[in-house]
């Protein structure tokens, strides 16, 4: 590979607005950024080949009304890898742990994108007298049949910067977003670091059922939002709406209109909202 992607000003400045705080569990470091010091906390999980930053376009707006703690997972970006096999309970049990480390017996609004919306699944279930909401976007671990979509382009050490780039843009149009015009320097820098540094293999955990086994009697409030073109999910929305509602009668299915997959992404204000909805009153 040629050269390194220079990080936009955008990540740069909410970065350095982070406490940063690297917690070891069993000497495994767990690293959680915060912002904001509101009496509400909530804790954002990136997706699979991500990290904290999947969720840069909300922390903004949130952590002016809450605590915000978005965690690289174990695996991902600047946290340490767990020792194998990786499932969901060995990355979600050093989270969990990681996160009672730094809010103690605090409540916490809980929200997992992708493979970690599988992952909140099992944190909610290890700290669920603290649980005030689930919320799921696009969530793996559900066991039904992936989105078809076209091959992802891999990346080669022979690529040039360009070329890099515009694997990362088209990978993002199959997979993450509908409207290929929001794939701005921020969107690419996010994808190409995040991928980078991914040691976990997510897709086999997410292939499987694991959350839908474990939200099996959830007592807390359980949302999930969908995006109307999500490709992962494709055709099969329905199979995982009727395995949700099966796992979590309560559960409350929203579709957003005219998104993909990283719907956090493409329709942060309204993700904001919904999620602001859910503070005390």
């Amino acid at each position: 590979m040629i050269g390194h992607p220079i990080p936009p000003d955008e990540y740069t400045h909410i970065l350095d607005r982070a406490s940063v705080t690297n917690v070891a569990v069993d000497g495994l470091g767990v690293q959680l950024y915060c912002w904001g010091d509101g009496p509400a906390c909530f804790v954002l999980l990136h997706g699979g080949y991500g990290s904290w930053a999947h969720w840069i376009k909300v922390i903004t707006q949130l952590e002016h009304h809450a605590t915000v703690i978005a965690p690289d997972m174990p695996g991902f970006g600047c946290s340490d890898t767990p020792v194998e096999p990786h499932t969901a309970e060995s990355v979600a049990g050093p989270l969990a742990a990681a996160l009672g480390g730094l809010v103690g017996q605090q409540k916490i609004i809980l929200a997992g994108f992708s493979f970690g919306g599988a992952i909140a699944g099992h944190v909610a279930s290890l700290m669920a007298s603290q649980i005030e909401h689930l919320v799921l976007l696009g969530p793996g671990g559900t066991g039904a049949p992936r989105g078809e979509m076209p091959d992802l382009i891999r990346r080669t050490k022979e690529m040039s910067r360009e070329e890099i780039r515009d694997a990362h843009r088209r990978n993002l149009e199959i997979l993450m977003v509908k409207d290929a015009s929001c794939i701005d320097d921020l969107a690419l820098y996010i994808q190409e670091t995040s991928t980078g540094m991914h040691r976990l293999k997510s897709r086999p955990i997410s292939a499987t059922d694991t959350l839908a086994r474990v939200l099996v009697g959830a007592s807390y409030p359980v949302s999930v939002l969908f995006g109307e073109f999500d490709a992962s999910v494709g055709k099969y929305r329905p199979e995982r709406e009727v395995i949700l509602r099966r796992a979590v009668p309560h559960v409350e299915i929203e579709v957003i209109p005219n998104v993909g997959h990283w719907l956090m992404w493409e329709s942060d204000e309204l993700v904001v909202d919904r999620l602001l909805a859910l503070l005390p009153k």
